[in-house]
């Protein structure tokens, strides 16, 4: 028989427990402090509103009351539950645990809570192995009274979905799509009194809930965690203006722990805190040049205006200041002049700020004063009149051209800009008789890998309207060549890039140029077969330059493109040992990579 201490402590708990659920009209409690249920002390139905009739229920939540004299001061305790019991509430589909720690001398109670269902109790009793009790963690149960009821109306709004996964592993989001599962969808079930949808995304940070995984080919919603201490971001279409100024036209909301955050840009971060009466504003400095000059304007005219206005409603900033205000607009002016310089030399890729080095800010200065004030800028060991290449500041390859001026020193261009060049013959010694080419023809597989000032438009119009000639054309097709090897090399392929070897291929075929018509049309079905596989028509066309007739490398680039590899290695041989040097270079042989002469001996 149990002491009549520990009755009075059962009694006690009981009674603080009863005191609370009674506060929540939607809530009907049976509870017996002498109750000999097995796990079990009691029930509390859920009704639909405030009128608690039979045909209104929403369901029953089974109960287990413990009742201690420790006193609990903080807001959390652990309690060493039995596994039979836990066992026991899993097969039942769960129930709320409640720990109630009982002052005997003042009859001051402090009621800690637990909602078991079965994801949770799947989880505590697979960790639990053999040991024949485990630990499980109790909240302070809420005083308020809609809180309260929301408890027990998330229990019997999930224990439903979940009963069909007693005796089941509980899967995880990395489980299912590693066998292979569609995840249509993630959704939850936001239990509440009251709550309006503004409500929910702050309600969500401060409670947990339970995420389930909806599956293609399934009926049911499968349940796969319980998430706490979510932080949750709500997306708002409105703009963010200074005065007259609008600077952003969305923001973001985002919940952690209850606390709204204004987040604005990429890295400004904006709270409110209404109990003081005061605007905490934070700035990350972003990745890109471009996010930092949008927000560091707008950050310093917040300080200089001292107010915000967000979708319409105005905040004061009473007092705002910056001990470095000037040194923020010298930086400002500078990064904006940086920007003005990447953009006259065609750059569309993005700075990143964070890889910048040392030497990259030298060269960002040098370049920006040498393209926007006429500085010059001096290069070691250089001495050519005019010269073109490619530059890398941190994530950017930027291809320039550079003149020489009378006191030895370069001014800077785009290399972008349309410059002359002009071929020669090798037996022009002379270079008297130069042949008109585009500047383009300039480029090589190195440099196309990656290029953050590429205009292709501008490439083909300058390539495609220059006159024709024999040596330009050829120049022309080992261009399209370059631009295919660059592309297989690439980590992201580029398919602009690709496109622009295809209509450079077309044109070359279109004027009827000096290049063997097989040529060009190994090039184009080359090109095809990185994007799909070769039609029946086309490798019908391929199969027609396999003929005797032909010369050995197109017969054996044939080949390579119909995967015959057996066949490209014979015409392969038939190539004299340099030929078959260069062959190699040749970006068909991505598709199979004949053996050198040499090679097949060492072997």
């Amino acid at each position: 028989m149990p002491s009549a201490n520990t009755k009075r402590i059962e009694e006690s708990a009981t009674t603080a427990l009863k005191a609370a659920l009674l506060r929540c009209p939607i809530l009907d409690s049976y509870i017996d402090s002498n109750d000999k249920t097995p796990s079990w002390d009691g029930t509390v139905f859920v009704y639909k509103s405030e009128k608690t009739k039979k045909e209104n229920l929403a369901g029953r939540v089974p109960i287990q009351i413990k009742g201690t004299e420790k006193v609990i001061v903080s807001d959390t305790a652990t309690f060493s539950c039995s596994v039979a019991d836990l066992n026991n509430y899993y097969k039942d589909g769960g129930c709320v645990f409640f720990l109630i720690s009982v002052d005997l001398s003042s009859g001051n109670s402090r009621i800690f809570y637990k909602t078991l269902l079965v994801v949770d109790l799947n989880k505590i009793i697979k960790g639990a192995g053999k040991q024949k009790t485990s630990t499980i963690h109790l909240n302070l149960f809420p005083t308020e009274a809609n809180e309260i009821s929301s408890i027990f109306m998330e229990f019997t709004d999930n224990v439903h979905k979940q009963m069909g996964f007693i005796g089941k592993d509980i899967p995880t989001f990395e489980s299912l799509e590693a066998n292979g599962a569609e995840i249509t969808s993630l959704t939850f079930t936001a239990s509440g009194i009251g709550l309006t949808l503004d409500e929910i995304p702050k309600f969500l940070s401060t409670h947990a809930f339970y995420l389930y995984a909806k599956v293609k080919g399934l009926d049911v919603d499968v349940p796969i965690d319980k998430v706490t201490n979510a932080i949750i971001s709500k997306p708002v279409d409105g703009e963010v203006r200074i005065k007259d100024r609008c600077f952003f036209s969305s923001y973001r909301v985002v919940y952690e722990n209850g606390n709204p955050i204004i987040r604005i840009g990429k890295g400004i971060s904006v709270a409110l805190k209404a109990e003081e009466n005061r605007i905490t504003v934070h700035t990350d400095r972003p990745d890109t040049l471009s996010d930092f000059i949008i927000e560091a304007d707008f950050f310093i005219e917040l300080v200089e205006q001292e107010e915000l206005t967000l979708n319409g409603v105005t905040i004061p900033l009473n007092g705002a200041s910056l001990t470095d205000l000037q040194e923020r607009k010298k930086n400002l002016e500078y990064c904006k002049d940086v920007k003005k310089m990447l953009d006259y030399l065609g750059v569309t890729e993005e700075l990143l700020l964070n890889d910048l080095s040392e030497n990259d800010e030298k060269n960002l200065r040098n370049f920006t004063g040498a393209v926007l004030y006429n500085r010059k800028i001096g290069f070691h060991n250089m001495e050519q009149d005019q010269f073109y290449g490619a530059f890398k500041i941190a994530n950017l390859v930027i291809w320039i051209w550079a003149k020489r001026q009378l006191d030895g020193m370069y001014s800077i261009d785009s290399f972008f800009k349309l410059h002359q060049i002009a071929l020669f013959t090798d037996d022009d010694v002379d270079l008297k008789k130069p042949i008109q080419a585009s500047q383009f023809v300039l480029f090589d597989k190195k440099g196309l890998v990656h290029i953050s000032n590429m205009d292709y438009e501008m490439v083909y119009s300058d390539i495609s309207q220059t006159p024709p000639s024999p040596e330009y054309c050829t120049k022309v097709n080992f261009l399209v060549l370059d631009m295919i090897g660059a592309y297989d090399e690439q980590t992201r392929h580029d398919e602009k890039l690709l496109n622009l070897a295809e209509k450079i291929c077309d044109w070359l075929k279109s004027i009827e140029s000096m290049i063997d018509p097989e040529v060009l049309l190994l090039n184009k079905l080359q090109i095809t077969k990185r994007r799909r596989t070769l039609s029946m028509s086309e490798i019908i066309e391929l199969a027609k330059l396999t003929e005797n007739s032909y010369p050995p490398a197109t017969r054996c680039g044939s080949y390579l493109l119909m995967d015959a590899d057996e066949e490209a290695q014979k015409c392969f041989d038939e190539l004299p040992l340099i030929a078959q040097e260069e062959f190699l270079k040749y970006p068909i042989c991505h598709f199979g990579k004949p053996t050198m002469k040499e090679d097949k001996t060492n072997g």
